[in-house]
């Protein structure tokens, strides 16, 4: 066999296996790019969400505790109305008839 043959079929055999590896590593970048943006978009879309359901959680806890304020308001003017009407009954000459609390 003639030598510069076997040269040429030697550096084509390696220029071929050069060729075969850099396709087969541009397609693990490809794909490992692919995997980055996937993560990448699915955790903005995490971060979206938690975003959204903290603004809502602080927003229930703003109503919830303008609520309890409004109750809390109410039970006094309840408490004071209660304790009006007693006096009235006591000043009448009558005696309030006393209910236990109990726990609920």
């Amino acid at each position: 066999m003639d030598p510069a043959v076997l040269v040429g079929l030697i550096g084509g055999t390696f220029g071929f296996a050069s060729t075969i590896y850099t396709a087969r590593q541009a397609r693990l970048a490809s794909r490992d790019k692919a995997d980055a943006d996937e993560r990448a978009t699915r955790a903005a879309a995490e971060a979206d969400a938690y975003q959204r359901a903290s603004a809502f959680d602080v927003s229930t806890q703003t109503r919830m505790q303008a609520e309890i304020t409004r109750l809390q308001g109410q039970v006094a003017r309840l408490q004071r109305q209660v304790a009006h009407l007693t006096q009235q009954v006591t000043d009448a000459g009558l005696v309030p008839v006393r209910v236990p609390e109990e726990d609920p």
